[in-house]
């Protein structure tokens, strides 16, 4: 009786011990992260960071969740063990949080523009912040890798803000109410629309990474496994 009550014990223990599950956050982005007919998530950041999470042995369930609302639970909670899927890395959010290793590369920033506002076939980021006539429109809260944030904070016209989407940010530039944004040429064909053009950006030579954010709840351990198991060949 008494091995009997030791060994019910224990298990209890087991239980009680058990870590909780990670929530993974994702937003409706293909070809980034979507959620698809038979209700999983996948896309170029939310596979990858699926498998990584499951060969590290962390469970964890999945959460629709705007940017914003990621950000504050990210970097405002100290107990939630909570992870962002695809953000780009940058110093001010490291010192807020943790980054696993990347979990893909984009391809080079691209500048979507307003048919007719931009006649020229390509262009420069710094040439077209310098353009007063073309109104940058940008996602508030968005990094868009250090050397672009610094380009536009340091540009003489601010850029319009917005906290839609980018399909929303897409319709946005057809009605006329900024003139370009910047794109992943990902995602640029989700996007189109006849009165929109892809503008390649002579100044920008590759992508940034995107990667998962996690609280610093989650234990820098967690994120070892994790980046141990991204730098493993599938």
């Amino acid at each position: 009786m008494r091995r009997l009550l030791l060994i019910l014990s224990l298990g209890a223990v087991s239980v009680a011990q058990a870590d909780p599950p990670l929530t993974l956050h994702y937003q409706e982005r293909p070809p980034y992260s979507a959620t698809g007919p038979d209700g999983q998530v996948s896309g170029l950041v939310a596979e990858p960071a699926a498998r990584a999470l499951r060969a590290a042995g962390i469970a964890f369930e999945w959460a629709r969740t705007p940017n914003q609302r990621q950000l504050a639970l990210i970097q405002g909670e100290a107990t939630g063990l909570h992870c962002g899927v695809g953000w780009f890395r940058n110093a001010g959010r490291e010192a807020l949080g943790r980054f696993s290793a990347p979990l893909y590369r984009d391809n080079p920033l691209a500048g979507l523009v307003r048919d007719g506002a931009w006649r020229d076939a390509s262009a420069t980021a710094a040439a077209l912040l310098a353009a007063p006539q073309m109104r940058l429109l940008v996602k508030d809260g968005y990094s868009y890798g250090p050397r672009l944030d610094a380009l536009i904070a340091a540009a003489a016209h601010p850029p319009l803000r917005t906290s839609v989407e980018p399909t929303q940010m897409a319709r946005m530039l057809v009605s006329g109410r900024a003139d370009w944004m910047l794109v992943a040429p990902e995602e640029a064909s989700l996007l189109a629309a006849p009165q929109l053009r892809l503008l390649p950006l002579a100044d920008e030579p590759k992508g940034q990474t995107r990667h998962l954010y996690c609280s610093r709840a989650v234990p820098e351990a967690w994120i070892a496994r994790i980046d141990r198991a991204l730098a493993t060949p599938r």
